[in-house]
C-alpha cells in the first residue's frame, strides 16, 4: 500500500534518486560511446559546452582530478576536435578551453538521444506526477547548487 503523504520523509527520496541517477549514467554510456567518447572525456567536454570552467585548471578542480589527469583528458578532446586552446586576449599567459562546433554536435546528439529515450521512459505517467516530480527535483538542484555541490543550469547554450 502506498505511503500517505504525512508518512513520506526526505530520506524516502534517496534511494529513487541515486537510482535514477545510475539509470541516467547508464542510459548516456551508449550514446557516449556512439560520438567516440568515453565517460571520462563526455564529463569534462559537458562542463566545458554549460560554462563551467574555461581553464584547463578550473577544469580539473570541477572534476576532482589532479592537473596532469585533466591535461590527458583534454589533450583526447583536442585530439578528437572536440575541444580548441587557444590564448587568453586578456592575458596571454593563460590557455582558455572552447568546445569547437564539432563537440556541440557530438554533445547534441548525445543529449537528443537521451531526450529521446527519456520521453518514452515518461509515457503514461500522469501529467500531475510528472510536474510534481520536475518541481520537486527543480528545488533540490537549486538547494545543492547553493551549496556549491552541483553545476548551474542549461546543459546546452
Amino acid at each position: 500500500m502506498p505511503a500517505t503523504p504525512a508518512a513520506v520523509s526526505e530520506s524516502d527520496l534517496l534511494e529513487p534518486i541515486r537510482d535514477v541517477s545510475h539509470a541516467v549514467i547508464h542510459r548516456l554510456a551508449p550514446y557516449v560511446v556512439e560520438a567516440g567518447l568515453a565517460p571520462s572525456t563526455f564529463w569534462p567536454l559537458h562542463f566545458l559546452e554549460i560554462g563551467e570552467s574555461r581553464h584547463p585548471g578550473e577544469l580539473a578542480r570541477r572534476l576532482g582530478v589532479t592537473a596532469p589527469a585533466s591535461t590527458s583528458c583534454v589533450d583526447q578532446l583536442v585530439r578528437l576536435g572536440y575541444v580548441q586552446r587557444r590564448t587568453s586576449q586578456e592575458d596571454r599567459r593563460q590557455i582558455l578551453l572552447d568546445v569547437t562546433p564539432k563537440g556541440r554536435r557530438a554533445l547534441a546528439r548525445i543529449w537528443d538521444r537521451f531526450d529521446e529515450s527519456l520521453g518514452e521512459a515518461l509515457e503514461g505517467l500522469p501529467p500531475a506526477e510528472i510536474a510534481t516530480t520536475a518541481r520537486t527535483l527543480r528545488a533540490i538542484a537549486a538547494r545543492l547548487r547553493e551549496e556549491g555541490a552541483a553545476p548551474a543550469p542549461g546543459r546546452r547554450r
